[in-house]
């Protein structure tokens, strides 16, 4: 085998470059030198244009699941616009959600926020340069707050500031797609971004900045104009990324946010915590050959293909025509089938779907039968099962509630309807754990029936992501009630000496094993998310409960 030589000298080396794995080095010193040459190749994509996408990243090589494509940190960040108005807001220092009323206020510019000493306060690259500015202001409100401070204008505001703290990062910025052509002063959004944010930020920012800047004779911020602001707004309502790690950002990343929208995409992205800056790292979660484009997903995997396309439709101003989209059975999962509705004679055990989902006017047609229904009158119907089931969803429902609204759903709805997978996903979660429902008093079918279920969402799962993209949570919270309904039929057959289905009892003990093997495989790269980090904790829990059990009862998990 050849020897590995040394990118930077030609000596032996050992070193490889940990991102692509293309070049050696004999010493990290040698490996620093030569990353201004090597960058380029090391890069595993090239940007390019297409008529079709407009920017878009696309594989320089062949990758495979886990390879790194981009780790870099964010342009700007800050608090994740929300409506004021309806409820928490993010601290303008750390974007940890707080309620203005009940809460104290900034030392500098009166903004409320989580605590007067919250770090991010004097902190230059979060609120500390905006505050100097803010503070100027004569006014301080007790009552009305969200006319007087809105979270929701900061990460804008930021972006202005740009301009004059690193003009590059604001050239960057800039380069990116608004959609100002679909934003014109007669549409909704032209109005909103107008007065919530514009007027705001004139009277509160600018006005003292222009006091400020013919006191002072600098000039702080080159351009404030009406249009630069609307651009921003749109820059960040196209680009933007959220994370929501104990805190609710928004995040404007100078590559990452080329990756082109696929409701089946082929990359897994996850954030470093505050303290190392919100560093995005996107890994591919599939396969991904050269030439590839390299996909991410703007709306939520668990929607159907109408709610997908509207909701890209409305935000992002383009229709998806992606191969999930345009299959009527979305990939085999039927997330959005109908039972047939006709009645009577006319009735039949067939399922609806639509002739031609990437069009706004499809009919619905049944598989079975002559049965047609119209998009609107789906949409309609869809709406007013989603309603009830929100509302359900939202009054701490008891087992009997969710199982008495799932019979009603499968009246309408197929099995794996992306309104009957929420209710299902919730309902396996309580199976076993809800009073009168505890794992000693749960029924024997009822332990089987949480079982299949947790089996059917984890197929519809596979199916829309393969990948392990969007859906890690979901995921590993079913594996794992997986794993405990199975352990709780384990234990009670063999308490009762029930050994006698040697095949079955190995069977569920060997799913056991898969299930928590592969719930701590589908959260590998939530380690960082509150909500990840505890299910991870509660499956090594697990995983320590069922080796202890397994030692216990002397089983040799090789044969199994």
């Amino acid at each position: 085998m050849a020897e590995n030589k040394c990118a930077e000298c030609d000596k032996p080396a050992e070193l490889k470059c940990s991102a692509c794995k293309l070049v050696s080095y004999c010493c990290k010193d040698h490996q620093k030198k030569h990353w201004k040459s090597h960058k380029t190749l090391c890069r595993p994509f090239e940007i390019t244009t297409t008529k079709e996408v407009g920017k878009c990243l696309v594989a320089t090589r062949d990758l495979s699941p886990g390879d790194v494509i981009i780790s870099e940190l964010p342009l700007v960040y800050g608090p994740r616009p929300h409506m004021v108005e309806e409820g928490p807001v993010p601290c303008p220092g750390c974007c940890r959600l707080i309620i203005c009323e009940n809460s104290p206020r900034c030392p500098g510019c009166d903004f409320p926020v989580c605590h007067p000493r919250c770090p991010g306060l004097k902190d230059m690259e979060k609120h500390g340069h905006e505050c100097l500015i803010l503070s100027l202001r004569e006014i301080r409100a007790i009552n009305g707050l969200h006319d007087f401070y809105r979270q929701d204008t900061l990460l804008a505001l930021r972006c202005l500031l740009l301009q004059k703290k690193n003009p590059k990062k604001f050239a960057q910025l800039m380069e990116m797609e608004a959609h100002l052509d679909k934003r014109g002063p007669d549409t909704e959004i032209y109005k909103q971004v107008q007065e919530r944010t514009f007027d705001y930020l004139d009277d509160a920012f600018f006005t003292p900045l222009k006091v400020l800047q013919a006191r002072t004779g600098k000039e702080v911020l080159q351009d404030i104009s009406k249009e630069t602001v609307h651009k921003i707004c749109g820059i960040i309502d196209v680009n933007a990324l959220e994370i929501n790690q104990d805190a609710e950002i928004s995040v404007l990343y100078p590559t990452a946010y080329l990756m082109e929208h696929d409701c089946l995409c082929n990359t897994v992205h996850s954030f470093d915590t505050e303290e190392n800056g919100y560093k995005i790292t996107v890994r591919a979660a599939l396969p991904i050959k050269k030439g590839d484009h390299i996909s991410t997903m703007y709306t939520h995997a668990l929607w159907g293909t109408q709610a997908r396309r509207e909701h890209l439709k409305e935000t992002k101003y383009f229709s998806c025509t992606c191969k999930r989209c345009k299959d009527p059975t979305e990939m085999g999962s039927y997330l959005s089938a109908l039972r047939c509705l006709g009645t009577g004679v006319d009735s039949c055990d067939g399922y609806q779907l639509p002739a031609d989902p990437t069009d706004d006017n499809t009919q619905w047609l049944c598989n079975k039968c002559d049965i047609k229904l119209t998009n609107s009158e789906v949409s309609y119907l869809i709406n007013q099962i989603g309603e009830e089931v929100d509302h359900v969803q939202l009054s701490s429902p008891t087992v009997k509630d969710l199982d008495n609204l799932l019979s009603k759903m499968l009246t309408f709805l197929h099995p794996n309807h992306y309104h009957v997978y929420s209710v299902k996903h919730s309902l396996v979660q309580l199976y076993g754990y809800q009073q009168g429902y505890t794992p000693s008093q749960i029924s024997d079918d009822t332990v089987l029936k949480k079982a299949a279920m947790c089996r059917e969402l984890l197929e519809v799962t596979r199916k829309i992501d393969p990948g392990n993209s969007r859906l890690p949570l979901y995921s590993g919270v079913v594996y794992h009630e997986l794993y405990l309904a199975n352990m709780i039929m384990i234990k009670r057959k063999w308490d009762l000496g029930i050994k006698s289905k040697v095949k079955s009892m190995l069977a569920m003990i060997k799913e056991c094993q898969e299930s928590l093997s592969q719930a701590s495989e589908v959260l590998k790269y939530e380690t960082t998310t509150p909500a990840g980090d505890k299910l991870l904790n509660l499956i090594a829990s697990s995983k320590r409960e069922f080796q202890n059990w397994v030692e216990r009862n002397k089983i040799d998990l090789t044969k199994v």
